[in-house]
């Protein structure tokens, strides 16, 4: 048991063993799941974290933008031309 005075909260749930079985997995999944939801870092920066840092999106989108008006000078030059 996860503590001692989990089974008898778990005896008061109406319903049978089937409902205070899924009552008390529900729970301690809930549980498990709080520090993925209630985390303060930022995006990108923690250990197991598949997103890419805000700072390096950022970068990206600038260079994006950069990229894009170069590019129509260019065209832009192309057609006076």
């Amino acid at each position: 048991m996860v503590f001692p005075g989990f089974k008898t909260i778990l005896q008061k749930i109406p319903g049978g063993p089937n409902a205070q079985v899924a009552v008390g997995s529900a729970v301690i999944l809930g549980l498990c799941a709080v520090p993925v939801f209630g985390k303060d870092t930022k995006r990108g920066h923690d250990l197991f974290s598949q997103e890419k840092p805000q700072a390096i999106v950022e970068s990206q989108e600038r260079l994006q933008k950069e990229a894009r008006e170069a590019w129509k000078k260019s065209v832009e030059e192309t057609k006076k031309e």
